[in-house]
Formats: C-alpha cells, sequence, structure tokens
C-alpha cells in the first residue's frame, strides 16, 4: 500500500514538472525595403537582419500573456545632382498580447487566439 501511494506521488509529481509557466522565444527578422527613383533622386535601401525577443507567461491552462521586443537597423542612401547621403536608423518594435488557448487540438497542434498591440 506504501510503495503504491510513493509511486502514485512520484508520477503526479513528474506529470505536474513538465508544465512550465514561462517561455523565451528568440527569433531573427528581416527587413526588406523597396529602392525608388524619381524627380532626379534616387533611394536605396538594405536589407538587413534583426531579432525578436518573447517572454510569455502562463497564468492557467488556457490563458497567457506574452510581450515581445524586436530591433532592426535600417540603412538608407540617396543620390542626387547634388551629391550622396547615407541615413541609419534603428527600427525598434514593442508589443504586448493576450493568449487564450482552445479548448481542442488539431492533429497534436493547440490552436489559440491572441490579440495586442504594440508599437
Amino acid at each position: 500500500m506504501l510503495a503504491g501511494f510513493i509511486i502514485l506521488l512520484h508520477l503526479s509529481l513528474s506529470a505536474t514538472a513538465q508544465e512550465y509557466r514561462s517561455e523565451i522565444s528568440v527569433q531573427g527578422t528581416g527587413f526588406f525595403t523597396q529602392d525608388t527613383n524619381g524627380q532626379g533622386i534616387s533611394r536605396t535601401t538594405t536589407e538587413t537582419g534583426g531579432f525578436l525577443v518573447g517572454y510569455r507567461y502562463h497564468f492557467n491552462r488556457w490563458l497567457s500573456g506574452e510581450a515581445n521586443y524586436g530591433y532592426d537597423r535600417d540603412t538608407q542612401r540617396y543620390f542626387s545632382t547634388g551629391g550622396f547621403s547615407r541615413v541609419e536608423s534603428d527600427v525598434h518594435a514593442a508589443r504586448a498580447d493576450v493568449v487564450v488557448g482552445l479548448p481542442f487540438t488539431i492533429a497534436r497542434l493547440n490552436p489559440y487566439v491572441l490579440g495586442g498591440g504594440g508599437s
């Protein structure tokens, strides 16, 4: 009886240990813009890479909060008859979301609804 209780306790602790409340993600991003020409001025841009870092906290099985931060550097070059100029700009993005997990799975996938905003 005691051995059965210890085995049951061990299995239940193992099952709860698999549920993590926090998730951290790191992703690569791309920043691609189009070159333009007009009125004697030519503008070219660089294609650059950046990153997106995210943190998600699970309040319970179906409700989570998420925050993301992204960074890219954009460089633009302007050519005209008067000369050349180069402008570098840092592109920052911040976002906060609420994530609601749906109560069903589809082929071992867990669908969810995400809503939020950012700048």
